[in-house]
């Protein structure tokens, strides 16, 4: 059964949707898996399945029926997030990662989005983490950040399997007024449209803010 268009795949997603759908169909899932850093198995000889690995959650994408499922659950994820996996198999290129950070503005076309980016992604972060360190590093490690020495206080995150990000908290005092920043491995571009990686980076930021210790 492939994806058809619906009613039910939001105004806002229908056309990308429809269109990484038809392109998946067409694609060679055997190349792109690879690329993209993802284990392929083939469940019939004209089926496959990859299983995209999504901050820390696996996913299984289908070809040619274009079907996406959380593997643990069964659950189909938004269409949101069906369109994002399906944009990382097609976009991913299988460069290197570089293991150089940049900014969100230093992506390509980042500039034409930066001003939203911070506006959605960074500066909630700093509203809530830019006087409390020990919370930021409590949320971050709870959902598997991995810590970096580039900043006061800073974790690396892989949102997609060549997708890593990287949160950096700087602490405001008297002088200095607090900075939140994300960034992003230098071969981003190669993986993701830049459009899709403002969505990450949002995703990583809504994390950290809806994380709440438990008692």
């Amino acid at each position: 059964m492939t994806h058809t268009p619906s009613n039910k795949v939001p105004d806002r997603y229908r056309d990308a949707f429809v269109k990484a759908v038809q392109e998946w169909q067409e694609s060679d899932p055997s190349v792109q898996a690879q690329r993209g850093g993802c284990p392929l198995e083939f469940v019939e000889p004209s089926t496959c399945r990859v299983t995209v690995s999504f901050f820390g959650t696996a996913y299984v994408v289908e070809h040619p029926t274009a079907r996406v499922w959380a593997q643990e659950t069964g659950k189909m994820p938004s269409y949101g997030l069906q369109t994002l996996f399906l944009h990382y198999l097609l976009t991913a290129d299988g460069r290197p990662l570089t293991g150089e950070w940049v900014s969100f503005r230093e992506l390509p076309d980042g500039l034409f989005y930066q001003q939203a980016f911070r506006q959605r992604s960074l500066l909630p972060l700093e509203g809530k983490f830019g006087h409390d360190r020990p919370a930021f590093e409590k949320a971050a490690t709870a959902l598997g950040g991995e810590k970096l020495d580039l900043a006061e206080s800073s974790f690396r995150f892989y949102a997609l399997p060549r997708v890593p990000l990287a949160a950096l908290l700087w602490t405001g005092d008297e002088e200095f007024p607090p900075a939140v920043q994300i960034l992003f491995d230098a071969s981003a571009g190669g993986y993701l449209p830049t459009e899709d990686l403002a969505m990450v980076g949002g995703m990583l930021s809504g994390s950290l803010l809806r994380y709440e210790e438990k008692p």
